[in-house]
């Protein structure tokens, strides 16, 4: 233990294992003050700092302030969950607070914690460890830790396979799987015995041992170091501190970390100045603009590592890149990230706001990269049909906007490459795993990848605008000012009796340019389209034919028939995604 005298400001840095931190929680002798915001960490967050603690690996130190035998001078709040027993703290945790709370709720008692799914709803969810996974490598695999719902159902995309859920210890036992909130009590020691004994594998009681001895004692033995101020410190120095940590300070993200690895290897070499001379390139293409120096070293990294063996991409692959490997992948990526414009053209996805999931263009990129080794390969129907069905079933199966991306991306990667060039027939496991309900029809909102790829499937199956007649495409696109607008209007829609939620839904929208969304009016199709046929110098039987290539029957409009659209509407854009994604839409009652 050391300590330090800044002015008449203190501190000290002890280090706390596990149970002597959880129990000052429950003691109350360690709370937040009552400004200490709340926060909801992602599945991805919680998962990092578990996988963490579970290798051993540092998860930084914690910020407190001693206020044993002091007049309270900030309001108290007892860790979420924690017993309030009404006592004045000893330390007023600063900051932290998440890690510690994860943690806290992760390794005891129900192992439940507070997190959100990717549409940001709340949810609650266990972690497991798969003991067999955990042990396969030197280090912990990040796919070993996973997580279950409140009914015991494995919701890891990258979690093992369990259909029948983790109900019972029986359950556990069949599967090798420990629960988090046992591995720092004596259920855990219990389960990992009865576990070796259950099984006459050899192999199986080796993984149980190396477990033991790798994983249980890593926990058992962590530690976490704080920062601990001296009660002598003063309110303003105590808030100038808080709001340091808290919002200036920052940690150095993964491109810092990278310039200072290549300026050691290189003094001349600027990360930053490559950077801004790709990023400059990339912004020639608008659906690229989500592209940042992050995603696109992640790209770099699944090239290269793919290239040696297993493709990754997470924050440590990335700080073992070399500068060599770096020049070398990034110069075939920016290529890369250029055929992936062409490939989203194609598909009339012309603008950022108009991608699916822009997480899924990383893996796009890497995939045109390594299909580049085999000259001419996408001139195969095949392996074109291959990436379209891999492309679309990301999108409507909403995989790229769950959690874990990078490594989806990394599994792509390997899979999806092989699967295209013909050296497996083995069907990818995103296209195994993307689903699409029908009554995602309904539900998608605008931020959501089935909203804007239907919208992009309807521009790319030849929808053309009403007024003019042209396609949307590149070409189009300043003239036309595209967007994704309601057919029948809201009013129109309550006095047909349809639900507010079919009226929003993709199923009432459709391409239009902005000058045709502004000649509807807000009035039922029989009135505007009359008035948009006279500006568009059309024959009855061409302006029919225009409306019908945005999959619609044009008497439904005509006679305001909503029931009737809505129903044809629903078959045709199932028939859509079912042809985009290659298998059934599965039907779950989108009710029109």
């Amino acid at each position: 233990m050391w300590g330090a005298k800044v002015g008449y400001m203190g501190f000290t840095t002890p280090s706390y294992s596990l149970p002597d931190l959880f129990d000052r929680i429950d003691r109350n002798e360690l709370q937040l003050p009552d400004f200490q915001h709340d926060l909801i960490w992602t599945l991805d967050r919680i998962r990092s700092v578990i996988g963490a603690v579970l290798r051993g690996y540092p998860i930084g130190s914690l910020l407190a302030l001693d206020t044993r035998n002091t007049p309270t001078r900030f309001k108290p709040v007892p860790v979420k969950r924690a017993p309030d027993r009404n006592v004045d703290p000893g330390l007023l945790l600063l900051d932290g607070h998440q890690r510690v709370t994860v943690l806290y709720h992760a390794l005891q008692g129900d192992g439940f914690v507070d997190t959100v799914d990717y549409r940001d709803q709340p949810i609650r969810r266990r972690f497991y460890v798969d003991v067999r996974l955990a042990v396969s490598a030197e280090t912990l695999p990040d796919e070993a830790v996973f997580s279950v719902d409140e009914e015991g159902q494995v919701r890891s995309h990258f979690g093992p396979s369990i259909p029948q859920g983790l109900l019972t210890r029986e359950d556990l036992l069949n599967n090798y799987v420990v629960p988090v909130s046992y591995l720092l009590h004596e259920e855990g020691n219990d389960l990992l015995f009865e576990m070796a004994a259950h099984s006459d594998d050899t192999q199986i009681r080796e993984d149980v041992k190396k477990f033991h001895n790798r994983v249980l004692r890593a926990v058992s033995g962590y530690y976490i170091p704080m920062i601990r101020l001296n009660r002598d410190t003063p309110q303003s120095g105590v808030g100038q501190i808080f709001a340091h940590a808290n919002s200036s300070g920052h940690r150095m993200d993964v491109f810092e970390l990278l310039t200072a690895v290549f300026a050691n290897e290189d003094p001349n070499f600027s990360l930053a100045d490559h950077w801004a001379d790709i990023e400059k390139h990339l912004r020639q293409h608008p659906a690229l603009d989500g592209i940042g120096r992050i995603s696109f070293l992640r790209a770099v990294s699944l090239l290269v590592t793919g290239r040696k063996g297993q493709a990754t991409g997470h924050r440590g692959d990335i700080l073992n890149l070399t500068l060599s490997d770096y020049l070398s992948a990034s110069a075939e990526l920016v290529n890369a990230f250029d055929q992936a414009a062409v490939f989203l053209a194609k598909r009339c996805i012309l603008t950022t706001d108009q991608v699916p999931y822009t997480a899924q263009l990383v893996p796009l990129a890497v995939l045109l990269a390594r299909l580049a080794e085999t000259p001419g390969i996408l001139d195969n129907i095949q392996a074109r049909d291959r990436l379209n069905q891999w492309f679309w079933s990301g999108v409507f199966g909403e995989l790229y906007g769950a959690s874990a991306p990078t490594t989806r991306a990394g599994r792509d990667t390997d899979q999806v490459t092989a699967w295209m060039k013909g050296d497996t027939d083995e069907v990818p496991k995103t296209v195994r795993d993307a689903e699409f309900h029908e009554s995602r029809l309904v539900s998608a909102t605008k931020d959501s990848g089935v909203y804007r790829g239907i919208y992009a499937l309807l521009m790319a199956r030849g929808a053309r605008d009403w007024r003019t007649g042209d396609q949307f495409n590149q070409e189009t696109l300043r003239e036309l000012e595209p967007g994704f607008c309601q057919i029948f209007p809201q009013q129109c829609c309550e006095q047909q009796g349809i639900a507010p939620e079919l009226a929003v839904s993709v199923l009432n929208r459709t391409p239009m340019g902005k000058r045709t969304e502004i000649m509807l009016d807000g009035g039922e199709p029989k009135r505007y389209l009359r008035r948009i046929q006279s500006k568009s110098i059309m024959e009855d039987d061409e302006f029919d034919a225009v409306l019908a290539t945005h999959e619609l029957q044009p008497e439904h409009l005509f006679g305001t028939q909503c029931h009737e659209f809505f129903e044809d509407r629903r078959e045709r854009f199932v028939g859509m995604v079912e042809y985009a994604m290659d298998k059934p839409v599965i039907r779950d009652g989108a009710e029109t």
